[in-house]
């Protein structure tokens, strides 16, 4: 059984104490193997276990090619890769604090102990996590349901003043799911409802008590519906059909207009060296909200009946931001400012 196992006991002690600039001499490895794992082997039988790591692909050095000893060059993942996974899972607030910290401890797993010292947390900027310990399962149970091609019943999730999270309503939501999406740093659901024509959009980290309906069959999409082009053409996971819209906007909005739209944006220069036109097909909703952050910047010419739109919704804003509320007891006095 020790002679079975040594190979694998091998790998782990040189996983974990050697890597490109550290080696470890016969006489360590042979330490490790014995205080970490109980196992007491000569050389022969160590020289034996490597060359049988190095049959299946594991790039560890002949002693005489090394000249300090033995060392392990080849990993599931590389350093940098695992950064990059690293950086990732920290910036993705749709899971817990703890899942984060679980999957940060399992892709560290595979460096070596000074790897991991250079392997340090993203400082993040987003406040807030997950509080759903149910996100993996979502997921997982999302795409059976897909490959099913059945239907699913689940609860959906939003926050109250007591910063708990509480159903939306009573009643569960049940849909036909058609495959999951990733925008805005959020995994979102695509679906339908039952004889529904649009297609619909829930966080999956606001989803909870997912069931798989496996006796009753998910509506099919529509031929003329590609999923993939559905969801490139939305600036927003908001639904409604995509339109042809004319932006101009200020030449400084040039790369943030390119990172939101794709680079097959078409553009024209205006020639007065301060702003260009973009023709973009993307969903109004979406586009509406994303017009209202740069309103300084841009503006949408087409079509008209959007540009209305917008414009109604800075005349009412402008209304409500000219009153002066009234002072709320509960909060507190605070300095008033003068609204001109």
């Amino acid at each position: 059984m020790a002679a079975n196992i040594l190979p694998f006991r091998v790998y782990q002690v040189l996983s974990e104490h050697s890597d490109c600039d550290h080696a470890l001499p016969m006489r360590e490895l042979l330490c490790l193997l014995r205080t970490e794992y109980g196992l007491r082997c000569g050389r022969r039988a160590v020289y034996t276990a490597l060359d049988k790591l190095r049959a299946v692909d594991c790039q560890i050095p002949e002693y005489q090619d090394d000249g300090e000893g033995y060392r392990l060059l080849s990993r599931p993942l590389e350093p940098s890769e695992v950064r990059l996974l690293s950086d990732s899972v920290s910036a993705f607030p749709g899971i817990s604090q703890r899942q984060c910290e679980r999957l940060l401890e399992k892709l560290r797993r595979g460096l070596s102990r000074w790897q991991r010292e250079t392997c340090r947390p993203l400082l993040m900027a987003h406040p807030w996590r997950s509080t759903n310990q149910e996100s993996f399962l979502s997921v997982e149970l999302l795409e059976e349901a897909v490959s099913r091609r059945c239907q699913v019943r689940f609860q959906y999730m939003e926050y109250g003043m007591d910063k708990q999270l509480h159903p939306r309503r009573e009643r569960p939501y049940q849909v036909s799911p058609y495959g999951l999406c990733f925008t805005n740093g959020n995994y979102y659901l695509l679906c339908r409802y039952l004889g529904a024509e649009a297609v619909s959009h829930y966080r999956v980290d606001r989803i909870q008590s997912l069931v798989l309906l496996e006796e009753q069959a998910a509506e099919p999409l529509p031929p003329e519906l590609d999923l993939a082009r559905y969801v490139r053409e939305r600036v927003y996971p908001f639904p409604g059909e995509a339109i042809r819209a004319v932006l101009r906007c200020e030449r400084d909005l040039l790369s943030d207009v390119l990172d939101r739209f794709g680079t097959e944006t078409q553009l024209q220069d205006n020639g007065d060296e301060k702003t260009f036109d973009a023709v973009v097909r993307t969903g109004a909703a979406g586009l509406k909200f994303w017009a209202l952050q740069y309103v300084t910047g841009c503006q949408v010419l087409e079509p008209l009946w959007l540009r209305r739109e917008i414009g109604e919704v800075l005349r009412k804003g402008w209304e409500t931001y000219t009153k002066i509320p009234e002072a709320n007891p509960a909060a507190g006095e605070g300095e008033r400012t003068e609204v001109l």
